[in-house]
């Protein structure tokens, strides 16, 4: 009977220490995954896409939501966009008086200011587009840990890097246009390419996700690009609006 006193006795201060165990463990408030330890954001200035100097630190008070893009993407990039779109008109009054929206290129070699408002404007977003020099942007692609990469891998060799290259069997000696497709043998019907235009011989691979940023300008919450949930994105946002 002892014996059998001291193994419950045992079975209970286990059970106690585990559940004192899991009540010290604090539940993140956040649906993405939480940056800590809280990641302070280094102010900048860069141009927006009518070319005009933007500073971050302008934003101080209001919740940021900051994303890594590139123009010539051809599949993530665009569906971030999109998402960010929906993120603001879910966010009425808030959106501009209370959250700030910002995407920033990691391509400034073709990302200028013109090209940028173009990509805004053709799929109707109101926020800056954000580019500068290579020196005005590695210091705040480090700041937010943006790993970033660029190679030139061409295999039908017709100076379009394959990431770019729509048409990857182009015939041999053909004028491409600058999404790799031969100008005689592989325009769609509906094209209208007449002029050979300067196709990218470069392509840009960076690892990344969209950052949200308190009122105070620390970096709380990264969500990376292919594990979006506009939903919880909005959740996180009024979280930090509460703040």
């Amino acid at each position: 009977m002892i014996q059998r006193n001291k193994a419950l006795s045992a079975i209970l201060v286990t059970a106690i220490l585990l559940f004192a165990g899991c009540l010290g463990q604090e539940e993140s408030p956040f649906y993405g995954e939480e940056i800590e330890p809280i990641v302070a954001v280094e102010d900048f200035v860069l141009f927006d896409e009518n070319g005009e100097p933007y500073q971050l630190s302008d934003l101080e008070g209001k919740v940021i939501v900051i994303a890594f893009l590139f123009t010539r993407c051809p599949d993530i990039c665009p569906i971030v966009s999109a998402n960010l779109h929906y993120v603001a008109a879910e966010l009425g009054d808030d959106y501009g008086d209370n959250v700030a929206i910002l995407s920033i290129t990691v391509d400034p070699w073709t990302d200028n200011s013109t090209v940028l408002k173009e990509y805004a404007d053709d799929r109707g977003l109101h926020w800056p587009h954000l580019t500068g020099s290579l020196d005005e942007l590695q210091p705040v692609w480090v700041n937010f840990d943006v790993g970033l990469a660029t190679y030139e891998d061409d295999q039908d060799a017709d100076g379009v890097a394959d990431g770019f290259d729509l048409c990857a069997d182009t015939p041999e000696g053909e004028e491409v246009d600058d999404e790799g497709c031969g100008l005689e043998t592989q325009q769609s019907e509906e094209g209208d390419v007449t002029v050979k235009h300067h196709p990218l011989s470069y392509w840009v691979d960076h690892t990344t996700g969209t950052i949200i940023v308190d009122k105070q300008l620390n970096q709380r919450v990264w969500w990376g690009d292919t594990d979006w949930n506009a939903e919880m994105v909005l959740d996180d946002i009024r979280t930090l609006l509460e703040e």
